[in-house]
């Protein structure tokens, strides 16, 4: 082997050594940006989570920067080898659409992180759950897309669970009225972004008879303390089954992405196929058909989209599913 070949070689090999280690780091950012945001006793979560974030998305995007560019250089500022590019560079750097969801929620946070370090109101965290949950979700989507060999999320499941604490007292911080206008400002840019999308939460209650295992006692005894009385709630569809076919094999689609790989092979046949074999239409908790005179629209529920996600995942019937016109 020549000296240039071995010289050319090792170049290759630190190359990609020094990639590893921004990816390793960079989910070592996103990690910690997930525990600090899902521990309701930290009051310093949205800062915290804007913060690890941002940092996981600077060193993955540079990591693809070398990559692409295939030099590690590639992440220095021209005129001053001694900085590397910041995060604002490196996104105009690989999202050059102007109009890019991605790039779109990503200046978002990081105009969060700018603006929050002093002034931002514990009690509004929760608020920004759908951009965070967004934002996790892009993280995953362009690891897997251009890093597909890394194993990410061995540890956790990337979702993000933003409540307060019951009971919690207004931050002192509210008597500064810059810090209600920023919040406003702020609250203002997420209702203008069409593509945040709301984050449903369901909470099941499963009835036992072991005392033990019950986080919450009840009687069907109208002269006890503690009375139950079950009733029928009227549905707001718009609300339990807010997905047409197409959004719910987006949904699912991105889901799968997250846990299996963007190679998942789910498709609209699929759907159609597993709706069909399993009775879908039957029951309402997963499919409402709404009449408006001359058509019936179906509408699906977020039980549906787990559901589907279950049963596809399942090996049997994966191959079966895909494979039916």
């Amino acid at each position: 082997m020549s000296n240039t070949t071995e010289q050319a070689h090792l170049k290759d090999e630190a190359r990609v050594g020094y990639i590893d280690a921004l990816l390793e780091k960079s989910e070592e950012a996103y990690l910690l940006a997930l525990e600090i945001v899902n521990k309701p006793t930290i009051k310093y979560r949205t800062e915290g989570f804007c913060f690890f974030i941002c940092n996981a998305w600077e060193l993955l995007l540079k990591a693809f920067i070398i990559r692409r560019e295939n030099d590690v250089s590639a992440i220095d500022f021209k005129h001053n080898p001694n900085q590397t590019l910041g995060l604002l560079e490196c996104i105009e750097k690989v999202f050059t659409s102007t109009t890019d969801y991605t790039k779109g929620n990503l200046n978002l946070i990081r105009e969060i992180r700018n603006k929050s370090t002093h002034l931002f109101l514990p009690e509004y965290d929760f608020k920004f759950a759908s951009v965070f949950q967004r934002c996790v979700s892009n993280y995953n989507l362009f690891m897997k897309k251009h890093f597909p060999e890394y194993p990410l999320n061995r540890q956790v499941s990337a979702f993000v669970a933003l409540s307060n604490l019951p009971g919690e007292k207004s931050s002192a911080l509210s008597l500064n009225p810059k810090s209600l206008l920023q919040y406003k400002m702020l609250e203002d840019r997420i209702s203008a972004d069409k593509n945040e999308e709301l984050i449903t939460q369901t909470i099941k209650l499963v009835s036992t008879k072991k005392t033990k295992e019950a986080d919450i006692k009840f009687s069907i005894s109208d002269d006890s303390d503690g009375n139950v009385h079950f009733i029928e709630v009227p549905k707001d569809v718009n609300l339990t089954h807010p997905y047409s076919a197409k959004q719910a094999v987006r949904k699912i689609k991105e889901t799968l992405a997250l846990s299996a790989g963007i190679s998942h092979g789910f498709t609209m046949s699929t759907f159609t196929n597993l709706c069909k074999d399993k009775n879908v239409k039957d029951n309402q908790n997963y499919c409402y058909e709404v009449d408006y005179g001359q058509s019936v629209i179906k509408k699906y529920s977020d039980s549906l989209i787990e559901y589907i996600i279950y049963i596809y995942t399942q090996d049997d019937n994966i191959d079966a599913a895909n494979k039916k016109d």
